[in-house]
């Protein structure tokens, strides 16, 4: 897809998305423009006949040509308009409008919230990271395997009436974040036939390459070397090797920041011998989400030559039950000498991520991050639309919720507490890898504390949230892409 900044007069658009305040008067210029096109039939309809009056998400759409539609979108209340319902409106008004859109360019209109609660406030440069992100997020469909002659839209445009070099650089960071957001959907939603370890590991090359970034590749034998025995048991069921991925993007500069990003990479997770029910298994695809999202970012941060040093980590594996699969009572030995008795192998998540964990340690790097679809524990209690945040550094965790906020995406602290310990208590090794119901988020945090240095480690548990099965103000059911917005603009903050 094709992001341009255009002037009003400028556009070429065939289908143009402006936007209206609740029982607000004031015109912009782009709707000043569009109406005289109209020749006042737009603002008749708007301002006499009171079609539409700006509510939350609703929508008006108008013709007024054979070439040019319009359709203008409720933003509500300005006072109550937060960054995250900007987001909404903006998705919901893209969906409704590309199949209105003759000539593939689509066009949204520039605009700014100035407020002192700075969860509403966003000037120009934000407002253009938020639309191309939200606009995305709205025309998303995976249609690869569907016979579909579903128009597509092929070039967004965000019109204002001049066009600043801040503008221009957060339509950069947007464009490039959208992308990173799309990558992981699509390759979420390919089938588990299709994305194997191998698979995933070989797109990895392919990222290096395009992007000139450093590779290693780890096959089960160098893994073995590596001493990532806890990590290879999980993978040791199913006919797909294990692969494990160290992914480097260095500035042309001295790094600002050194950061190792982990994405929690089960390609499929069948529950192993602790074998899930039918209906379980049905998004066990996306349990490589967490692996998928760093890939995603890793691009985009490389597009837009940040000052840092990044490094995605990322141990892929199917969690398969067969004559090889490891079992309940088998005792392994991570790669820094810690112990784990196996008390369920459907919590294998957190198996591949102590390996890959204590890989990062010998890594020099500031800060880790790892993101992964962890427990059914963080459903119950956060739901479907909450990132339960966990970590050991209590300054990089308010950092983190703060600058999630302002990117429009919903998250919560949660307790690692040395309680916890008990809960995994093992009579024969260090540690069990699962401690029962009871703060199951928590304890499985808990768990992947024991396996890392960092005294900057965060956690991000996204279970609940990475896919979902009812749509919500903003995403259509599938992955949503969560958690890219939020690493971006704390990557490059």
């Amino acid at each position: 897809m094709n992001f341009v900044t255009e002037k009003i007069e400028q556009t070429k658009a065939g289908l143009i998305i402006c936007f209206m305040y609740e029982d607000e008067s004031k015109k912009s210029e782009l709707f000043e423009y569009l109406n005289k096109l109209s020749n006042n039939e737009l603002q008749k309809q708007i301002y006499e006949f009171k079609t539409i009056k700006g509510a939350f998400q609703e929508i008006f759409k108008y013709s007024i040509n054979e070439k040019l539609k319009v359709i203008v979108a409720g933003l509500g209340k300005k006072e109550s308009l937060t960054r995250q319902k900007f987001s909404q409106v903006v998705a919901n008004a893209a969906r409704s409008a590309k199949t209105l859109c003759k000539n593939k360019i689509m066009a949204l209109e520039l605009i700014e919230n100035k407020n002192d609660n700075i969860y509403c406030a966003f000037d120009k440069k934000e407002a253009a990271k938020i639309i191309l992100c939200a606009a995305r997020i709205g025309l998303y469909e995976f249609s690869k395997y569907l016979k579909t002659d579903k128009n597509q839209i092929e070039t967004l445009e965000l019109i204002d009436t001049a066009v600043t070099p801040e503008v221009e650089a957060g339509a950069q960071i947007g464009a490039y974040t959208s992308f990173a957001m799309k990558f992981t959907k699509d390759l979420v939603n390919e089938s588990a036939q299709i994305v194997t370890p191998d698979y995933v590991a070989n797109l990895a090359s392919q990222i290096a390459h395009e992007h000139k970034l450093e590779l290693n590749v780890f096959n089960k034998k160098q893994i073995k070397e590596l001493k990532m025995n806890a990590f290879l048991a999980v993978g040791q069921g199913s006919v797909h090797e294990p692969k494990f991925i160290h992914l480097i993007y260095k500035p042309k500069t001295t790094p600002r920041k050194k950061i190792a990003l982990v994405g929690k990479g089960i390609t499929f997770d069948a529950g192993g011998m602790n074998i899930k029910p039918a209906a379980s298994m049905l998004t066990m695809k996306s349990d490589m989400t967490g692996a998928a999202t760093v890939l995603g970012i890793i691009q985009a941060i490389a597009k837009l030559e940040a000052d840092i040093e990044l490094h995605i980590i990322s141990a892929l594996c199917e969690n398969m039950t067969s004559g090889s699969a490891y079992k309940q009572g088998d005792v392994l030995t991570a790669m820094n000498g810690k112990t784990i008795e196996v008390d369920n192998t459907d919590a294998e998540g957190r198996i591949t991520l102590a390996d890959a964990l204590s890989y990062c340690d010998t890594l020099g790097v500031d800060e880790v991050i790892d993101i992964a679809t962890l427990t059914g524990a963080v459903i119950v209690s956060l739901g479907t639309n909450i990132t339960g945040v966990m970590g050991n550094n209590q300054k990089q965790i308010d950092k983190f919720l703060e600058i999630s906020k302002l990117s429009g995406e919903n998250t919560w602290q949660m307790p690692i507490l040395e309680e916890l310990k008990d809960n995994l208590k093992s009579e024969i090794a260090d540690m069990k890898n699962t401690g029962g119901r009871n703060a199951g988020t928590s304890t499985a945090a808990w768990f992947l504390s024991n396996f890392t240095k960092s005294k900057s480690w965060l956690h991000l548990d996204i279970a609940g949230t990475a896919y979902i099965d009812k749509s919500n103000k903003e995403t259509l059911s599938g992955p949503t892409g969560v958690m890219i917005r939020s690493l971006m603009n704390y990557l490059l903050s």
